[in-house]
């Protein structure tokens, strides 16, 4: 080929793809119904929310050290455009939310809302008892305490549950003791974090259960069990009065009631046994036989298995 040839097809070639770059090219109109910004304050600014147009997401990545319960975000829609769900705070485990937004042009966009908390992983329970050695825990006692890397010293931020054969979470609960001033602490020593004076529920079955903590989303699992008991009740009163003849309650915050054998006064060097008429595992319904005195008495309660015992407290018996 000559070399004009060769400069001609050149020519020819340049000024089509100049034609074609110069071509304008119109790229379809964004609907009008956008989340423009998402913001939440915190208490050093603002975390923005990242928006994802292709899957309608909205994602908040939530450092764990701000300890939000809730997020109350601000939000920025494009011109002319509506929200159909008012804008109201969200707990940080939410995952349902969702924002529904109406565009001037009449078009709907619905975005899911992701709440993404950032916490150090893995959390770690500690055990409580060894391969060797289950633990033995009874019902309603209020004196539990569980350790972890929880990384907080909020209470409320950290839940501790026995797991059922059937899976079910049954969650400890703080101690109805009145004598340690704050119901639930939660003290770090070192790396560990101890959360004490949890109770087990006096609802829960006698058995073997996994331990299982929670916080936030994250959960851990202790590997070895422990064994749930009925441990002894521990009946604390101020006393109580009751007239010859008539019953009385006496009732556990504590400990549950669990084969309830006897409950006895000494009447005269004598042991007069008040019968028990009935029980349940927090209340039980005596009677103060017609033959007993007035007086004030210390009771000893028995309960099988157990040596019986007497709490302190007293019977004050008026006359009929």
């Amino acid at each position: 080929m000559k070399l004009n040839s060769i400069l001609i097809l050149f020519c020819l070639t340049a000024s089509v793809l100049f034609t074609a770059c110069k071509k304008k090219i119109d790229y379809p109109a964004q609907p009008n119904s956008r989340i423009e910004s998402f913001k939440v304050p915190v208490s050093d600014g603002e975390i923005s929310g990242v928006i994802d147009e292709s899957d309608k997401t909205i994602t908040v990545y939530l450092p764990f050290f701000y300890q939000l319960d809730v997020i109350d975000p601000k939000i920025k829609l494009a011109e002319g455009a509506v929200l159909k769900e008012a804008v109201v705070p969200v707990e940080v485990m939410d995952t349902k939310t969702t924002y529904t937004v109406t565009g001037a042009d009449k078009s709907s966009s619905t975005y899911k809302l992701i709440i993404n908390i950032q916490q150090i992983t893995p959390l770690v329970l500690d055990e409580v008892s060894t391969a060797a050695t289950t633990s033995k825990w009874g019902i309603g006692n209020g004196f539990i305490t569980v350790s972890g890397n929880f990384n907080t010293t909020d209470v409320t931020k950290v839940k501790v549950y026995l797991v059922g054969a059937d899976g079910k979470e049954i969650a400890l609960v703080p101690s109805a003791s009145s004598t340690t001033g704050i119901a639930v602490a939660l003290t770090p020593s070192g790396k560990t974090y101890r959360l004490g004076n949890l109770q087990v529920p006096q609802t829960v079955d006698p058995g073997t259960y996994k331990l299982r903590a929670k916080v936030y989303s994250l959960v851990s699992e202790a590997k070895y069990p422990v064994e749930i008991v009925y441990g002894r009740p521990t009946v604390t009163y101020a006393g109580v009065t009751a007239k010859a003849g008539e019953t009385f309650k006496i009732g556990t915050r504590a400990e549950v009631f669990h084969q309830f054998s006897e409950f006895s006064i000494m009447v005269k060097g004598q042991k007069t046994v008040l019968p028990i008429i009935s029980y349940n595992r927090t209340e039980a319904v005596i009677r103060v036989p017609e033959e007993v005195p007035a007086g004030v008495y210390q009771p000893t309660l028995k309960f099988e298995g157990w040596p019986a015992s007497a709490f302190g407290w007293t019977v004050t018996v008026t006359p009929k």
